[in-house]
Formats: C-alpha cells, structure tokens, sequence
C-alpha cells in the first residue's frame, strides 16, 4: 500500500508527500536525497519535522530554512539556544521575527544584535533608546547616520544630539530641516561652514518667487 503511494507521489512530482511517507517508514536516507536533488520547499519541511522529532535539532533547522519555514527554524534555535543562527536567520526574516529576536537577545543581555534587529525591523526608536543606554556608540550612529525623512521624530531629535556632539554637521543639519527645525539648521550650517547637498540647501534657502 505504502509502495503504491510512493509511486503515485513520485509520478505526480509531490514529493513533500513522498519525503514524508518515506519519513514515516524510516527510510530518511532516500527522503534526505530527494530534498537535496529537488530542493523542493515542502519535501525539506517534512524532512525537517523528521529531525525535529528525532531531537536533531540542528539538522532540523538547516531543513526548515531550506523549505522557507524560517519561523521554525528561528524558533528551534532560540530553544536551543543557537545565538548565531537566530540572528543569521531573522536578519533574512520578516520585520517581526526581527523584533521578536530582537527581544530575544535583549533579555539575553546581548544588546548589540538587540539593537541591529530592532532598527532593521523598523522599530528605531527601540533601537535608539537601548543604544543609547548601554552606550553603543557604533550603533547610535549607524542609527543617526540611517535615519531617514518621515522616521519618529524622537529618534530623529536624539540623531541630531549625537551627530552634533560627534561633530558630523552636515548629517545634522539634514535632520534638522527634515523635522522643520529650518532657522536652527541654516545657523549651524553657517556656523561650521557645512557643505550642503543642493536639495537641502534649496530647503533652507528657497528660490525667490
């Protein structure tokens, strides 16, 4: 019976269905070879829930990445305790799982990767804030120097503050005018002679009409 399934799961080309019956009757070695000469996604998953299952946690993960079921695998590792591989893993995910291994490390006490995924998961603000309290100099300015027209204005206020104690005026005044702050940013960029782009300087001094 099971024979007669494999075959009919081969000639339709399933073979999710065909890794997984041959999971079920522990012939892992020829579902194994299936994934890796089809690649396919589902045929990886259930040789993935395989591993799983059978506690090889690591292999499990490799699989799960493979068939895109990388919720999985992020979430296998984090029970595992695989640092690396979380943060590999999420820096490929969505913008939630980023966030949510960001809160991860954070708890782990492992700021840094906490910062990066928070940021590039789009909750800035986070990353700033827990930047600028473990004194992540490295990272508050690769925060500042990303921040973009349209970001919080909070993490655009504290960009400005870093970016001016840190002497980078050109990257300031550009924050300022995108918060409105116009007369402030043309006093600094008189002040320490900054070079504007042409945009920015057509933003603080607008043609005449």
């Amino acid at each position: 019976m099971l024979n007669d399934s494999l075959g009919f799961y081969k000639e339709a080309q399933d073979f999710g269905s065909v890794v997984r019956l041959l999971c079920m009757i522990g012939d892992v070695q020829n579902a194994l070879k299936i994934a890796l000469e089809t690649n396919d996604p589902q045929a990886c998953f259930h040789l993935a829930r395989h591993y799983e299952n059978n506690l090889n946690i690591r292999e499990a993960i490799v699989y799960y990445s493979k068939s895109q079921r990388l919720t999985h695998a992020i979430r296998l590792a984090k029970e595992n305790g695989f640092d690396q591989e979380v943060m590999t893993m999420s820096l490929q995910a969505s913008k939630q799982n980023m966030v949510q291994s960001a809160n991860y490390f954070e708890t782990k006490g492992k700021h840094d990767k906490a910062v990066q995924l928070y940021s590039r998961g789009g909750n800035r603000k986070k990353a700033m804030d827990l930047a600028i309290k473990h004194n992540l100099t490295d990272m508050i300015e690769n925060i500042s120097t990303g921040v973009q027209e349209g970001d919080d204005p909070e993490v655009l206020k504290k960009s400005v503050h870093f970016l001016m104690q840190n002497r980078q005026f050109d990257k300031a005044v550009e924050i300022m005018i995108s918060l409105g702050n116009v007369d402030q940013a043309l006093q600094i960029a008189e002040s320490e002679q900054v070079n504007l782009k042409e945009e920015m300087a057509l933003k603080l001094c607008p043609p005449a009409t």
